[in-house]
Parts: structure tokens; C-alpha cells; sequence
């Protein structure tokens, strides 16, 4: 049990460090609706629940080891945020006032899943440390209660921070900044590509 507190801490400490999980989830609730968000979120805990399958079944190993795979996936992690940060950057700003769904991009359950499914730091993480948590002799069911974790941290986080993000006093405020925001969400995704892309 000790070690799967310290695994909870370590994927809660990972799901709230800013990165482009936070952006697209800031994205797309800024430009869409708290449900946007929502959906956001869903998308990114659905490709961790995934990421954890794949290592479940030995399937991330496989990937870290061909080298062309691993470059595929990183290429297209990085061309995705290019492309939605760029999408972002020249999205005409919309009534502050308004909440309106977002334009030019994806479903908001879309864009969290690929941005978290093609992250191949995602795909990294869980190739180490699933590889110091998973035991042969472990139940089926613990096994799939460490796969399920890193998707609980993450939904809780950023349910915690979507219900900041709700408050009234915030959301005003927010809503009065939101095209400075918008771009600067814009300018940390191409960011985050070009970082994942020269990698």
C-alpha cells in the first residue's frame, strides 16, 4: 500500500506540473466552456488510461524500442501542438462575455486525448516507472489499480483547478484577460512543439 501512495503522489505531482496538458485544458475552456474542459480532461485521463494498458501489456516497451516508431510519435506530438497553438494564435477573439465553442480545432475530448497520447514523455514516464511498480506476482487487480492511477490523479487535479476556474470572481477576471490569455496559451503550445519537436 506504501508504494502505491508514493506512486499516487508522484502521478499527482506529475498531472500539476504545467505543460501542454495544462495549456489545451486552459485552451479549450477559455475559448469553449467549463464543459469543454471537462471533455479536455476526460480526453487526456482516457490516453493515460491507455498509455497504462499499452504498459500493462508490454506494448511501451516495444515502441521505446524502435526508434522509428518512438520518432513518429514524437514528430506527431510535436506537429499537433504546432498546429493548435497556430490555431490558437489566430483565432479571432469573441465577445469576452459570451462563452461560444471552440473554433478551429478539434473536439475538446479529441485534443486532450491526442495531445497526451502522442507526448512521448507520457510514453517515457511510463515505461520507467511502470517497470518499478508492476510485479508478475502482483493480483490482476492491483495491477490495473496502478494502470487507473495516473487518469484518478490527473482527473483530480484538474478538477480542482476547473472548479477554481468556475468561481465567479475568477471566471470574470479570466474572462476579461482571455484574448492575452488565448495567446499566450497559443504561444506555450507552439512552444512546447517546437521544444518536443527539436527534442
Amino acid at each position: 500500500m506504501l508504494e502505491w501512495l508514493l506512486f499516487l503522489a508522484i502521478t499527482l505531482g506529475g498531472a500539476m506540473v504545467p505543460g501542454a496538458n495544462l495549456a489545451i485544458v486552459l485552451r479549450n475552456t477559455l475559448s469553449g466552456s467549463l464543459r469543454a474542459g471537462i471533455l479536455t480532461v476526460m480526453g487526456l485521463a482516457s490516453a493515460l488510461l491507455i498509455h497504462g494498458s499499452l504498459s500493462l501489456l508490454g506494448i511501451t516497451a516495444l515502441i521505446q524500442q524502435s526508434p522509428a516508431l518512438f520518432e513518429a510519435i514524437r514528430w506527431f506530438g510535436a506537429g499537433y501542438l504546432l498546429l493548435l497553438g497556430l490555431l490558437q494564435l489566430l483565432q479571432r477573439g469573441a465577445d469576452a462575455s459570451q462563452e461560444a465553442p471552440a473554433r478551429g480545432g478539434p473536439s475538446p475530448y479529441l485534443s486532450g486525448l491526442l495531445i497526451s497520447l502522442f507526448n512521448p514523455k507520457v510514453l517515457i514516464f511510463f515505461l520507467a516507472i511502470f517497470a518499478q511498480v508492476l510485479h508478475p506476482e502482483q493480483s490482476l487487480a492491483e495491477q490495473l489499480l496502478y494502470v487507473a492511477t495516473p487518469a484518478l490523479a490527473e482527473i483530480s487535479w484538474f478538477t480542482l483547478l476547473l472548479t477554481l476556474l468556475a468561481r465567479p470572481a475568477i471566471r470574470a477576471r479570466l474572462m476579461r484577460l482571455k484574448r492575452r490569455l488565448e495567446q499566450l496559451v497559443g504561444g506555450a503550445l507552439i512552444a512546447l512543439g517546437l521544444k518536443l519537436g527539436l527534442g
